[in-house]
């Protein structure tokens, strides 16, 4: 017989990203804003990164549900972009961006030791 448990870890998770860019001048340029993602289970998570093929964009795109304060991303009238695949997909394609939400993924979804 196998006793059923609950996990009472929520299913998504709010992972800051925090960093900076180098503007056409040479001055870094800090942003931040939240990637709210679904929070995969080790066993998912394993499958997703474990073949080594999966590319950390793909990986970013299959959890990203949505966003907070993000302004890295323009609409035409310079108004921060809705969370949509096209402004995800935009995001992304910023040098480094999806390496480091990725990163702050990693450090975010799973358990860690209290300081």
């Amino acid at each position: 017989m196998t006793k059923k448990y609950k996990i009472v870890v929520g299913n998504t998770v709010a992972v800051l990203v925090s960093g900076s860019h180098t503007n056409e001048g040479g001055k870094a340029i800090p942003f931040k804003f939240t990637l709210i993602c679904n929070r995969l289970n080790a066993a998912d998570l394993k499958t997703a990164i474990g073949s080594g093929e999966t590319q950390v964009d793909e990986f970013i795109t299959g959890v990203a549900t949505g966003w907070r304060d993000q302004r890295l991303v323009l609409e035409e009238d310079d108004t921060p972009a809705e969370f949509c695949a096209e402004a995800l997909e935009a995001l992304l394609n910023i040098s480094g961006l999806g390496m480091l939400c990725f990163t702050a993924y990693m450090k975010e979804a799973g358990a860690k030791a209290k300081n």
